[in-house]
């Protein structure tokens, strides 16, 4: 498990340092408080931007819902407060990035008692030649105002 770290920029985790959180499978939680709008709006379209893979969204202590496929986007609107709403997305990624490393670095994790692990071409599987694949939430993620015409 990587350490616990603050940044101000969303990326994948394949871009930051420590291989750690490079080959990191699991879940990662993102949080920020942000003032409510002025503007007025009839709902909040939340938009996560880019996601790989999952989102779980929890706005002021509250669950609004999970994202798994695109559009990466769910209305907040019902779930917003005047002044100060704290805002947690956990992202998980898929294990490829974990396999990879752990076939690289040897790991025995095939751990298998009645099947035998092959490839698509029935060769032994082995992923350490996999590339990185792109990890968590990238965004960007907007706050945007939906007026309806009546």
């Amino acid at each position: 498990m990587p350490s616990a770290f603050k940044t101000e920029q969303l990326a994948s985790w394949t871009e930051f340092c420590g291989s750690a959180i490079k080959n990191f499978s699991g879940t990662a939680k993102h949080s920020i408080t942000f003032d409510k709008p002025e503007e007025q709006a009839d709902d909040w379209l939340l938009d996560l931007g880019r996601v790989c893979e999952s989102a779980s969204v929890s706005l002021n202590g509250k669950l609004v819902g999970v994202l798994w496929s695109l559009p990466f986007q769910i209305d907040v609107g019902e779930f917003l407060r005047d002044g100060q709403n704290p805002l947690e997305i956990e992202v998980t990624n898929l294990g490829a990035n974990r396999i990879a490393e752990l076939d690289r670095q040897q790991v025995p994790w095939k751990i298998f008692y009645d099947i035998n692990y092959v490839n698509i071409k029935y060769k032994l599987f082995d992923a350490s030649n996999w590339l990185p694949m792109d990890s968590g939430l990238i965004g960007p993620v907007r706050l945007i105002p939906c007026v309806y015409k009546k």
